[in-house]
């Protein structure tokens, strides 16, 4: 059967889960990408670009849902004629073998002649053509191991251009190119994608890059499809800043009209220091990132009250970052409260973060309740009900005391250092 026939969508997902062994990365992924569409998947390290791309072409099973390629389950798909249609650019190609640059790119037509078939005249300037475009045939007698890592990249493309597929996915297979090279392989990429509709999957970090040459955007995060649409549609400012967890605009060239996305770090040179200071109430590891956090934001950070076993008192010493500290085992002492008032009334406000309590350190959220009386700006972390372990949910009625006084929620670390800078 001619798999192309009556096939409108090159790649569809529907209610696709996914991963390795017991963990699933991918959550009920569902999104449809059409013949001759140049798709960027964007999104933060670890939230399932690259399993979805293996997904994509069968080397993962999905755990529920299903994968078409051109109208087919991707599974049912034999390997031969898969090859015929999708094309993969791995971060990374490994060859065990002492195999010539021209030798791996002639991989490339090994799906249209069989393994032991011959390779006909048509193969052989597809081959060719596929590294001239990748600039590689000057390298073509050289062994793959000895090739930089660009100049290996660049011969992966290569064999995948020499497959001729339909669908064309990199897997970050552009980011170790230099800026030469990375510019002339999305010009092929393009003029395949315009001149001959390949439909072209690229997964890039670079979202100023994406923004300029896709047609849509698809934004992952945490193993979900969180936003699908033209760049407009997908790159908005509060969007992508929950997403990636960091400040990020996003504003359209008045020249190019493409749409920039930049960071709080372009403007660091011209920051000045805060002068501010927050006091942070943690335990069990739950400070650290947060400790990170508003150090990089220029905050004055001070912590406590510790067990000086915890994680977080070894990370605040780590990062210099002064913290009361009270013996493992022991009630909290007059002397450390006292400690901790002082710095909480140098501070311009406390943060609760997701810490664990029990009757060992109840008296942190006693704190909390005086810095209010002081006039502190108090922050609690959502969710204490589910992190209290005191007889008769103490904390979780303290909180809610101290909600009540004025306290303010918070959840993720982006919307923290929001109301923070709104203060």
């Amino acid at each position: 059967m001619d798999l192309m026939s009556m096939a409108h969508d090159a790649l569809s997902f529907r209610d696709v889960s996914a991963g390795y062994k017991q963990h699933k990365v991918l959550d009920r992924v569902s999104f449809r990408v059409r013949e001759g569409e140049f798709i960027s998947l964007i999104g933060p390290n670890g939230c399932g670009k690259s399993t979805l791309l293996k997904t994509a072409a069968a080397l993962i099973k999905p755990i529920s849902g299903q994968v078409e390629l051109f109208g087919h389950d991707v599974q049912q798909v034999k390997p031969a004629e898969r090859a015929l249609l999708l094309g993969v650019v791995p971060q990374k190609i490994d060859s065990p073998m002492a195999f010539t640059v021209s030798q791996i790119v002639m991989n490339g037509r090994i799906s249209s002649t069989g393994f032991w078939g011959n390779f006909s005249s048509s193969d052989h300037d597809l081959v060719e053509r596929s590294m001239i475009y990748t600039d590689v045939l000057g390298l073509r007698d050289r062994y793959f191991t000895e090739l930089s890592g660009g100049e290996q990249q660049r011969v992966a493309l290569a064999m995948v251009l020499a497959q001729d597929p339909k669908i064309i996915m990199l897997d970050e297979s552009i980011s170790h190119l230099d800026i030469n090279h990375r510019q002339e392989v999305l010009q092929i990429l393009l003029k395949l994608n315009r001149e001959e509709r390949m439909t072209i999957l690229l997964v890039s970090h670079d979202l100023t890059l994406s923004a300029s040459i896709s047609d849509r955007l698809l934004l992952m995060d945490s193993g979900t499809l969180v936003a699908s649409g033209t760049p407009a549609e997908v790159l908005q400012s509060a969007l992508l800043s929950r997403v990636y967890g960091c400040d990020l605009h996003v504003q359209q060239d008045p020249y190019t009209g493409y749409l920039q996305v930049s960071g709080a770090f372009e403007s660091l040179s011209r920051r000045k220091r805060l002068g501010r200071s927050v006091h942070v109430i943690a335990g069990g590891g739950s400070g650290i990132e947060l400790y990170r956090r508003l150090l990089i934001e220029g905050y004055e950070v001070t912590t406590g009250v510790l067990n000086r076993l915890d994680s977080d008192a070894e990370a605040a010493r780590a990062l210099n970052i002064p913290a009361v500290l009270e013996q493992p085992f022991s009630p909290v002492g007059a002397e450390a409260i006292a400690s901790a008032l002082r710095m909480i009334e140098r501070a311009d406000a406390v943060v609760l973060t997701r810490v664990p309590f029990g009757s060992g350190n109840l008296v942190n959220l006693e704190l909390a309740r005086e810095a209010l009386k002081l006039g502190k700006t108090v922050l609690l972390a959502d969710g204490i009900a589910d992190r209290d372990y005191t007889e008769g949910r103490a904390a979780f009625h303290l909180a809610a005391r101290l909600t009540e006084a004025g306290a303010l929620g918070w959840q993720t670390i982006q919307d923290l250092t929001v109301k923070l800078q709104q203060l």
